[in-house]
């Protein structure tokens, strides 16, 4: 079954960076050699980013859904359009290479209280496109260690880690273990990711997963104003 998910992916050097890293544009769907880090076999380090690749340079605004009865992709279309055209870019700092939980990220520092808002009001205006989960993927995302407040979040949105919950990053890697390979990787992301230049959330992009467990395309971003 199809998916979709409001995501935000940055143009430019970090996207090329960004799908770099990750060894995937999904804008183009070209795979891409992963920037050598020395020490670690190029397979070992396309599999510890497998996931990650899968979904694509981003960090979510609204999670993966299915369509509700009775829309259509163009529906969804639209609906950006007029959502973005309302909305002014928000600059954020350079994002930096940081731990979560077991997996590399880059996050913002700051004051995130305006991108916080934001990335919530793209979960509640466009919540009416999302079906409903059936029972048994509701079972299956229960699974996880939620907090009482995360899986009420799951009931009423869908997803977990929204509201005060939500944290802006870009994931870049799968789950880790402690030790050398770890190491290394973090400090190659360090490296990979010492860009100068700004970036500002300035638009919304759309991905699509085809059909269950393929790959995340880049279909279309809409630009804000």
């Amino acid at each position: 079954m199809t998916r979709y998910a409001l995501y935000f992916s940055p143009e430019a050097r970090w996207w090329q960076h960004g799908s770099n890293w990750l060894g995937r544009d999904a804008a183009s769907g070209q795979l891409l050699a992963q920037p050598t880090i020395v020490g670690l076999d190029a397979g070992l380090q396309r599999q510890l980013s497998s996931d990650a690749r899968r979904y694509g340079f981003h960090a979510t605004l609204k999670a993966p859904f299915q369509l509700a009865d009775g829309l259509r992709e163009t529906d969804l279309h639209q609906a950006l359009q007029e959502f973005c055209a309302q909305k002014n870019i928000i600059p954020i700092d350079a994002p930096q290479v940081q731990w979560m939980g077991k997996f590399l990220a880059l996050r913002v520092t700051g004051d995130q209280t305006v991108l916080n808002d934001f990335a919530f009001a793209c979960v509640r205006h466009f919540d009416h496109f999302r079906r409903p989960m059936s029972e048994a993927e509701l079972a299956r995302r229960q699974k996880m260690p939620l907090t009482t407040r995360q899986n009420d979040l799951l009931l009423e949105w869908g997803y977990p880690y929204t509201a005060e919950e939500f944290r802006f990053h870009m994931t870049l890697t799968d789950r880790l273990e402690a030790g050398a390979i770890a190491d290394s990787l973090h400090a190659a992301a360090i490296q990979h990711f010492s860009l100068s230049e700004p970036l500002s959330i300035d638009g919304i992009a759309l991905f699509i997963e085809p059909e269950a467990g393929a790959n995340f395309e880049l279909l279309m971003r809409f630009p804000f104003g």
